[in-house]
């Protein structure tokens, strides 16, 4: 790993703690990803700094599926962030774009991706989630992400989301 690479995962790390694992009271005063403080202190968080781009990335030779395939058949993590280093490399519907046609290859498998982006506009009640400081990619399984949010229906976390909201993020499960 190259020192800038380093430093863009650090930069990263700082959001999640400063931002993500804080309590905030538009969450029922639960964090505002209530699962990644504890993914993140068991070190189950792989990081992978990755210039992404739809022009080669959307094939399953590529680059990207290598990694996703060794997150995959890893037991050692339950999630992969991968970072763009390039703070401008995709456009918000370039990104949702990209994210979307991953997912048209990745959902098959029992695994779903995330978008992060800076110019995000999805909010909770003026709390913006996903502007991190690098476009990004989340990747879990379904699975686990299912039943986080399941939990979390059985908390106030959900209370302040509007029907969009809740609708954007999949709500109400099929």
């Amino acid at each position: 790993m190259i020192n800038s690479d380093l430093e863009i995962i650090n930069s990263m790390d700082e959001y999640i703690q400063n931002f993500l694992e804080k309590p905030h009271h538009v969450f029922g005063n639960m964090p505002v990803c209530p699962f990644v403080e504890k993914a993140r202190l068991q070190n189950n968080i792989l990081y992978q700094v990755y210039r992404f781009s739809s022009h080669y990335d959307l094939n399953l030779n590529s680059h990207l599926f290598k990694l996703i395939d060794d997150f995959r058949s890893s037991l050692s993590y339950q999630v992969m962030l991968i970072i763009h280093p390039d703070k401008q490399a995709m456009t918000l519907d370039e990104s949702k774009q990209f994210t979307e046609s991953l997912n048209k290859i990745i959902c098959p498998t029992g695994l779903i991706a995330f978008a992060g982006n800076s110019d995000d506009s999805f909010n909770i009640q003026g709390v913006y989630t996903r502007q991190a400081p690098y476009i990004h990619l989340t990747i879990q399984t379904d699975k686990s992400i299912k039943i986080a949010s399941e939990l979390l229906l059985k908390t106030r976390y959900y209370q302040n989301w509007s029907p969009e909201n809740l609708k954007y993020v999949g709500f109400p499960r099929n």
